[in-house]
């Protein structure tokens, strides 16, 4: 009787066994892709073009234009919120090195030549984007812009420098660009920035005898293209 038991219990064991072992095996559900937020701070560097534009006139006669483009490089600093799901707020600092050097005779006063060299720019702004996609960000820009330039008139033939005048010349900055997080803590951007410089005047009363109009009005603008990339900290990250 007792090995009939077992024998019994032995068979319903192994029909059990052969059951489970047929029966399809589900595998564990994947674990949800991490979401990465835009709120943190960032700092990064750039590379890039900028142009530097200037525009004489002499009592509202032309007197040419002054302007020079060039390679542009450096660094920039800052931090963002991230707020009603696609919208991104931050503040911003940036400063590049670069070197637009030209030079120009004067129409109105061919015996002078006008040079201009900018040696470094810089900006401080806030910017608003909105989120296409969790991971590209477009957005517009505003704030200030500084640009170091170097201002001179010297005498066409000789070279001798009249004036010379180290400035730093200020004005609003407005932009636009997009930025694209590649990785949780990477960000690559490209943006346009225009920066409206304060204008300035050269009086040639010591320089031109018997000048009738003795003073160019200088219009100036500033503009830049740059690509950067950025490494992102401190922000928060859900899942």
């Amino acid at each position: 009787m007792m090995r009939s038991i077992i024998a019994l219990a032995f068979t319903a064991a192994l029909g059990n066994s052969a059951i489970a072992a047929d029966m399809p095996v589900k595998a564990p559900p994947p674990a949800p892709a991490p979401v990465y937020t835009w709120t943190g701070c960032y700092i990064g560097g750039n590379i890039g073009w900028a142009q530097v534009s200037a525009h004489f006139d002499n009592a509202d006669i032309d007197d040419g234009r002054l302007s020079k483009s060039g390679f542009a490089g450096g660094g920039q600093i800052g931090c963002d919120y991230q707020f009603a799901s696609n919208w991104v707020f931050g503040i911003q600092g940036m400063i590049d090195g670069a070197d637009l050097s030209r030079s120009r005779e004067g129409i109105i006063f061919p015996d002078l030549t006008f040079h201009s060299d900018v040696r470094w720019f810089g900006t401080i702004t806030a910017r608003l984007g909105y989120l296409v996609t969790p991971q590209f960000l477009f957005y517009a820009k505003g704030g200030w812009g500084t640009v170091k330039q170097r201002f001179s008139v010297t005498e066409t033939d000789t070279g001798f420098v009249f004036r010379s005048v180290d400035t730093n010349s200020s004005g609003g900055d407005v932009g636009v660009g997009f930025e694209y997080m590649f990785t949780q803590n990477w960000t690559f951007f490209v943006e346009w920035d225009h920066i409206f410089l304060n204008h300035r005047s050269i009086d040639f009363r010591d320089i031109v005898v018997d000048c009738i109009r003795c003073t160019n009005n200088i219009n100036r603008d500033f503009d830049k293209v740059l690509f950067g990339i950025n490494w992102r900290f401190g922000g928060a990250r859900s899942y």
